[in-house]
């Protein structure tokens, strides 16, 4: 699985929240700012709505749903955290239970809340309401959480070639590495969004959600116009310039890259904050990437902020001896949470960091198991497999993994610099 398939997640909130029929007054084209203010708008309105009648489960179920949309433009979790609250307070007043537990499922994925989402999906399968959505946070919370198994049954309930099931089976393809089919069906949801005429930054997140895919197959080049695209339908979309910047750090344009990650970092996605990091020290600008790593500690490492961030702070601090032991119990406790494929990657790499290699071919077994391997996972299979003397398969797997290296997550490029192996 690529990095940020969590992205994925929160769009897929936005994607079923999110899908209402813009106005013909809302056809004239915004950035994404003017996008986020005119959100912000609608969110004043709401509040003062709730404020005098609190009980109205409609007006919070709206409000929550502009939260959602808020957090798309502003990275900003204290939106996610209103949006919960508000469909958790709405419980006792809304007839569709199914929905509205679906919805606090999603919602709980984004902050990675994983006990939480699967507990609310769960209870959403078996309350009144239609049942699409129930199953579509089944699937999404058991992917999120290592319940293959019981994604692919969820995924069978849905109808097929609704959006909802074309979404989850681009998922599911791209994650067994059947990129092709992957980009049909999420091809297809994009055309089904255009064709709704719904949100610009939901069409927008489907563009750049596409381009993922279309990287994985053919590389920065070739997803490039679907993320410019992206950036036409909504100018300033932070997941295209996301995007846009992760290919200028793999072609090692580190002023570009600078230039657009600086443009979109944020708290919520600390991990930029090494992007950053690890760009200005390739310039030689070491005062400035310790301040970029001191902004990703600040985050990352406070307290209660682990199940957000727990697998860029378990790789970073892996990278240093006096913390590993702490990199350590960070990606066992995350292993814990949620034992998904990105878990278990981690942990093999910091236990391969660690010395622990037999440890980590066990916990790369367990990454490898699902099915089709990211080129990050082959590399540190790899570099795993070779300390415990396997060499012939490591050489084999190092050499899929270096086909494209421009595929490597930046922590895995960085210690493929490191090491020489290239």
């Amino acid at each position: 699985m690529r990095r940020g398939r969590v992205v994925l997640l929160a769009g897929l909130i936005i994607a079923a929240v999110g899908l209402q029929v813009r106005g013909r007054d809302m056809f004239r084209p915004r950035t994404a700012a003017a996008e986020a203010a005119a959100t912000t708008q609608a969110i004043e309105f709401f509040e003062t709505k709730l404020a005098t009648d609190p009980m109205n489960a409609l007006v919070a179920t709206r409000l929550a749903e502009r939260y959602m949309l808020r957090f798309q433009h502003a990275a900003d979790l204290n939106d996610v955290r209103r949006a919960e609250s508000l469909i958790a307070q709405s419980v006792p007043y809304v007839a569709d239970q199914a929905s509205l537990y679906a919805n606090l499922s999603s919602v709980r994925l984004t902050r990675h809340d994983f006990a939480g989402a699967w507990t609310a999906a769960q209870t959403a399968l078996t309350a009144e309401g239609r049942p699409e959505p129930a199953w579509s946070a089944t699937f999404d919370a058991a992917l999120a959480t290592g319940r293959y198994e019981v994604a692919a049954r969820a995924r069978a309930h849905l109808e097929p070639g609704s959006a909802a099931e074309l979404l989850r089976r681009a998922h599911w393809l791209d994650a067994h590495g059947d990129a092709d089919a992957a980009f049909a069906a999420h091809a297809e949801v994009c055309e089904q969004l255009e064709r709704s005429a719904v949100r610009a930054v939901t069409q927008a997140w489907c563009l750049v959600e596409l381009a993922g895919i279309e990287q994985g197959r053919a590389g920065p080049e070739a997803a490039e116009p679907l993320l410019r695209r992206a950036l036409r339908v909504l100018p300033g979309y932070r997941g295209a310039i996301e995007a846009l910047a992760d290919a200028a750090h793999a072609s090692h344009d580190w002023r570009r890259a600078i230039r657009l990650y600086a443009a979109i970092a944020v708290d919520a996605h600390p991990d930029l904050y090494l992007r950053l990091a690890e760009a200005e020290r390739a310039l030689g600008r070491v005062h400035e990437a310790g301040r970029w790593e001191r902004a990703f500690l600040r985050v990352a490492a406070a307290p209660e902020a682990e199940p957000l961030y727990a697998h860029p702070l378990a790789l970073y601090w892996a990278e240093r001896p006096d913390t590993r032991a702490q990199a350590l119990q960070v990606a066992l406790r995350d292993v814990e949470r949620r034992p998904a494929v990105e878990s278990w990657d981690v942990l093999a790499h910091v236990y391969y960091r660690a010395g622990d290699f037999t440890a980590a071919l066990e916990a790369s077994d367990r990454a490898v198991s699902f099915g089709a391997a990211s080129p990050t996972i082959l590399y540190r299979r790899a570099r795993i497999l070779a300390a415990v003397g396997r060499q012939a398969e490591a050489a084999a797997l190092l050499q899929d993994a270096l086909a494209r290296p421009d595929l490597l997550e930046p922590e895995a490029r960085l210690d493929l610099a490191r090491s020489g192996a290239g």
